[in-house]
């Protein structure tokens, strides 16, 4: 079974934490299950998919990476742009 992700802006550790439960859900796998093949406590990922407390930067990108979920940093669409003064 293929399923297709859409692109998910990211605002805040809510919307990250949503973006994981439903991946991990989707690949039917729970908490307990997905927090051993990422190596960390279960209490971790609670606190990630909650959106709540502190996770460090790399067991959230482990856990990204065990779901094939990619981490892509880019400029707001709607930000304005430096202007080139010169120099």
């Amino acid at each position: 079974m293929l399923t297709i992700m859409s692109t998910i802006q990211i605002f805040g550790t809510k919307d990250l934490g949503r973006a994981i439960q439903e991946a991990r859900t989707r690949r039917r796998l729970t908490q307990i299950e997905l927090a051993q093949h990422a190596n960390v406590s279960r209490g971790v990922l609670q606190k990630l998919e909650g959106g709540r407390g502190t996770v460090s930067l790399e067991n959230a990108l482990k856990i990204l990476h065990l779901l094939s979920l990619d981490l892509v940093v880019s400029p707001r669409a709607n930000e304005p742009k430096p202007t080139d003064r010169g120099g």
